[in-house]
């Protein structure tokens, strides 16, 4: 079954129907690589070109943690579009995409985002990241994640208004990991589940 974004009841508006078409042709093409790269160039120029609608409860955050709306999941092609609120100060910890890719474009406001490369593993569940790429994405920027390099951290620094991004799943994101610092100054965390739901 679809949960579509103009079915009645949904989360999501009929202004999302370009969105899903996208999306929808995306997931048909052969391997992670080429979907992740139609769906990031479109999504950019969707959202300069304000070619579809976030429903309107999408722009309000939480006030003690980052919202996470869904707003479209099509389990027969593989994929879930998510909207994510962050307020000031919110963010993530390190985490990954349980093994599935996503592509991620910036729709209000703006967000920082740190990518991290896994170094090393010892004790099942203990890891060693060093941090790459950092950048702050502005409206109508699009990042994409292909496990294996699935690691990063998503910010709203609190000196910034809140920020809406958008997430595309290849598939429904119901957990992933996160990774807790072992100790001030330390390359080391401890890795533990943690189960996604989502906010109306």
């Amino acid at each position: 079954m679809v949960i579509a974004a103009d079915e009645p009841n949904a989360r999501g508006a009929a202004g999302l129907a370009p969105l899903i078409a996208l999306c929808d042709e995306a997931v048909a093409l052969p391997d992670a690589t080429a979907i992740v790269d139609r769906i990031k160039s479109e999504l950019c120029r969707m959202i300069r070109g304000n070619a579809f609608e976030l429903p309107v409860a999408v722009m309000q955050p939480l006030p003690d943690r980052y919202a996470r709306r869904l707003l479209h999941r099509d389990p027969d092609r593989g994929y879930s579009i998510v909207a994510m609120t962050w307020g000031p100060c919110q963010s993530t910890p390190i985490h990954d995409h349980a093994g599935m890719w996503c592509v991620e474009g910036v729709c209000a406001g703006s967000i920082d985002v740190l990518q991290y490369e896994l170094m090393e593993q010892a004790d099942g569940e203990r890891y060693r990241f060093e941090p790459r790429n950092s950048y702050m994405a502005g409206i109508g920027s699009a990042g994409c994640l292909i496990p294996p390099y699935e690691y990063h951290l998503i910010a709203n620094p609190c000196d910034r208004s809140p920020a809406v991004s958008l997430h595309i799943y290849g598939g429904d994101m119901d957990y992933c990991h996160v990774f807790v610092r072992e100790g001030e100054g330390s390359d080391w965390h401890r890795r533990a589940q943690r189960a996604l739901s989502f906010d109306d």
